[in-house]
């Protein structure tokens, strides 16, 4: 059997190796993440040109069969999605690769999350303000999709659509003003009236987009929640640096 294969990918995280070759972690929409090793694309400047980050490739590869590498053979250029954008663009769409980075993506799950990226990567570029709340939006489809879904409609303890006045960590959820007791001050992150309203609307934010205001405080502690959210599902502390440049 041929273990020539070719793919479309995504580039998500590329390191030099030696003097000559890269080391490319790419999203495929068929294998999930993969590793693959570029032998010597640094001495072309044809090649390397298209190997950036969060490009979009079709990339044929050879499958090394004592490993789980891969082995880089050509590729053709679909998008260049970090091409002639505005900064705080860049910085939304690496947030995006930094958090995919650190969860377990299954190949049962890699098409889904391949075109989740590819059409948030796409969309971002058309939206002038507020382009924190689509990654919030990209974030829920994604927690959705990898089986660990944030509800943004019902209480984590009695499943009614009250308002939200915290988010519980260990429940996964947020819990509202009925079900929320004094004894859950050192489990919760409290939230205000502004910050449960936003959260409520992010499935459907693109009908908001234009009239929300978002300070800097609530910018922060939206953030801190997913980070949080994701954390306590994969058991480790995970973070999400890029946003802090915004």
């Amino acid at each position: 059997m041929s273990r020539d294969l070719k793919t479309n990918c995504l580039i998500i995280k590329k390191v030099n190796f030696r003097d000559t070759s890269l080391i490319i972690d790419v999203l495929t929409p068929e294998y999930g993440v993969i590793k693959v090793m570029a032998k010597g694309v640094r001495k072309s400047n044809k090649v390397i040109g298209i190997l950036e980050l969060l490009n979009e490739l079709e990339m044929e590869l050879y499958k090394n069969p004592s490993s789980d590498w891969y082995i880089f053979k050509s590729a053709q250029l679909i998008n260049a999605n970090l091409f002639n954008i505005k900064l705080h663009t860049s910085i939304l769409m690496q947030a995006a690769i930094e958090i995919i980075r650190q969860i377990i993506i299954t190949v049962d799950d890699s098409k889904a999350v391949y075109e989740l990226l590819t059409q948030y990567l796409q969309y971002i570029k058309t939206v002038p303000k507020n382009g924190i709340v689509i990654f919030w939006r990209f974030m829920l489809k994604l927690c959705k999709i990898i089986g660990i879904e944030l509800n943004v409609y019902n209480c984590i303890e009695c499943s009614h659509n009250n308002k939200f006045v915290a988010y519980f960590p260990q429940k996964h959820g947020f819990i509202c003003d009925i079900c929320y007791m004094p004894v859950y001050d050192e489990q919760v992150i409290r939230i205000n009236d502004i910050e449960a309203d936003l959260i409520r609307k992010l499935p459907n934010i693109g009908q908001f987009i234009n009239e929300i205001s978002i300070p800097k405080s609530i910018f922060k502690h939206i953030n801190k929640i997913f980070v949080i959210h994701l954390s306590e599902h994969f058991n480790k502390n995970m973070h999400l640096k890029s946003v802090e440049l915004l």
